[in-house]
């Protein structure tokens, strides 16, 4: 086990990416000892996610720097299995790290016939960054919006510029692309959220049928005197489909299969394609707890032909079939 910022000579080695190489350029002196130690980042540091990466996801960018001695010809610099970036021939560079918690940077020297002769690891925690109100999120996301219209119910309204976060939106009812999107704050920063997990599905396109809708849940009554729908708060969206970026569009109506009766919806067999490509993304985004409650068509047949998502407070579950819940959390 190795000490943050400690250098140590090679013991055991996992598997390593190998795009994520540095060259070392000069050359030891016969019999000298490899080692490689890490000079940045500081060992118990913490690092905030406020930097935007090109997949759309919120990362710390954090600044890596190493000595090396002995024969050592190249560096690999690893979290885990995955790369962290490229270090350059000084033994410098950046890492860009997405989970929140701790992270353990692993640097590991290779001699000139490839194999590793030296390991040096630093334990970093990684946290979120502190922001003063939604629309700082907005900004972190780079998001463009205006603020308001004010309206009935919504808390903190602002109108923002699509894409979103990479990600168009295309109105249902009429077929075209939407150029802005009226919605709380909240329910924005959910749409900058989930983008990554769409983009890296391929998605570059939401079909929606909308969001802000003052009206009580299932039309029951007459607002404000029943239980609010979370379109009345516009802290709600209902998605038709998506579309990749091939032009294959995954309908919700036409292409998920309703699952059996006494499934979980994330843990149901599903058929290859479509099916699979629907049920795998929500399961996703709600795994990582993207919006509070998702209703699929398996809840009843007023959601048939779409998925709404929301951000109710207090609440955590993706309903199935109005009895079976999925997931621990149901409030």
């Amino acid at each position: 086990m190795h000490r943050a910022g400690v250098s140590v000579g090679l013991t055991s080695v996992g598997v390593l990416c190998t795009a994520c190489i540095a060259d070392i350029g000069s050359r030891p002196a016969a019999g000298e000892p490899a080692t490689i130690t890490f000079v940045a980042p500081a060992p118990g540091s913490t690092h905030p996610r406020d930097t935007l990466v090109d997949t759309g996801e919120l990362a710390a960018s954090v600044d890596v720097a190493i000595a090396v001695s002995g024969p050592v010809a190249r560096v690999e610099l690893t979290r885990g299995e995955r790369a962290l970036g490229v270090l350059d021939a000084g033994g410098q560079g950046s890492a860009e790290l997405v989970d929140v918690g701790q992270a353990t940077l692993t640097a590991t020297g290779y001699d000139d016939s490839g194999a590793p002769v030296a390991v040096a690891a630093v334990d970093i925690s990684v946290i979120e960054p502190t922001i003063a109100d939604c629309r700082g999120w907005l900004d972190l996301y780079g998001l463009m919006y205006e603020v308001g219209p004010t309206s009935r119910g919504v808390a903190d309204p602002v109108t923002v510029t699509t894409p979103i976060n990479g990600v168009a939106y295309r109105s249902a009812s009429t077929g075209k692309l939407r150029s802005t999107f009226f919605m709380d704050c909240e329910l924005a920063r959910s749409l900058a959220r989930a983008a990554p997990l769409l983009r890296d599905r391929g998605v570059v396109e939401i079909t929606d049928i909308g969001v802000y809708n003052y009206r009580c849940i299932g039309n029951a009554g007459t607002p404000p005197d029943c239980p609010l729908s979370q379109h009345a708060f516009a802290r709600g969206i209902d998605i038709a489909g998506f579309t990749d970026r091939d032009g294959v569009h995954y309908s919700v109506n036409d292409d998920w299969i309703i699952d059996g009766a006494s499934e979980k919806t994330c843990a149901a067999a599903t058929t290859p394609g479509k099916d699979r490509f629907l049920h795998e993304a929500i399961c996703a985004l709600k795994a990582a707890g993207v919006w509070n409650i998702v209703l699929t068509p398996n809840y009843n047949a007023a959601h048939r032909n779409h998925f709404h998502v929301d951000l109710t407070p207090g609440a955590s579950f993706l309903r199935s079939r109005g009895t079976v819940d999925d997931g621990p959390d149901h409030h």
